[in-house]
């Protein structure tokens, strides 16, 4: 019951600051929810002995999402070079525990990879520029229905019919019978968006589209799953009633975001 009036409370902000308010406040939420998952990346590392560098990390990621606000996409490469320039030289002239410079800096740059970089397509999906009408409100709104029907279906499809593990040396919960519950809910989101506010994307797209969006939901729900239980670590933090912390919610949206984005420039624009 948490978990359903957590979402009851957050979803019309979310929804509001996309569909009633400029691109910047949006943006904006979307920068603020990826700068807590990666701080709770971060902590995770710290869980391992790994010193990630949470300043250079939140200022690249500041960069990155300027980037992708304003549509520099070709400051990406030059930004994420200048963060491994920067945290090299920050081992080098801070840390005096020569053994944990290789797992404190490949934690700082994995973050900002993982989180940052990823979480950024969620940025570059509002401020697409396209012609027809609400095309950028119209795919976050696909986004987000898609990702959480999926995630929904998984949780109650698993708790109800679950029996087969789907991974259980790294999340023995999953399972499945929760996997395909997932993927059908997936379907109908996209289908629904499709009949109701989404007729730019065609039908033929439909079932492709939800199905690959499933699929990397899984693999990216499974990867955060992996990295919880290297940490020993149920959830990323507690921040979200019911759901754990933004990076637990996060996780399967941080595939999705650059899958849903290179689909707009590819085949939908």
């Amino acid at each position: 019951m948490t978990r359903v009036l957590t979402a009851v409370v957050l979803l019309p902000i979310l929804f509001a600051a996309l569909w009633l308010a400029a691109p910047i406040y949006f943006s904006g939420l979307a920068a603020l929810g990826i700068i807590l998952g990666l701080i709770e990346y971060y902590s995770l590392t710290q869980k391992v002995g790994a010193r990630s560098g949470y300043v250079l990390g939140l200022l690249a990621t500041l960069a990155l999402s300027a980037a992708f606000f304003f549509g520099r996409h070709d400051l990406i490469g030059p930004l994420i070079g200048a963060l491994v320039i920067l945290e090299l030289i920050t081992q080098v002239l801070s840390n005096r525990d020569l053994p944990s410079t290789l797992t404190g800096s490949a934690s700082t740059l994995f973050g900002v990879a993982y989180v940052s970089l990823l979480g950024g397509y969620i940025i570059a999906l509002r401020v697409i520029s396209d012609p027809r009408p609400q095309m950028a409100e119209k795919l976050l709104t696909l986004f987000f229905i898609v990702v959480f029907a999926g995630d929904t279906g998984a949780y109650y499809t698993g708790r109800l019919f679950g029996r087969h593990r789907l991974a259980p040396r790294i999340s023995p919960a999953k399972t499945v019978e929760g996997a395909f519950g997932g993927l059908v809910g997936n379907l109908i989101a996209a289908t629904i968006a499709h009949f109701t506010f989404f007729p730019e994307l065609p039908i033929k797209h439909v079932a492709p589209l939800a199905l690959s969006m499933g699929i990397f939901g899984i693999l990216g729900d499974l990867c955060e799953s992996m990295l919880k239980r290297g940490a020993q670590t149920k959830d990323a933090s507690q921040l979200i009633p019911g759901h754990g912390g933004l990076l637990d919610r996060l996780d399967s949206m941080l595939f999705n975001a650059p899958l849903l984005y290179f689909y707009y420039l590819t085949l939908l624009r």
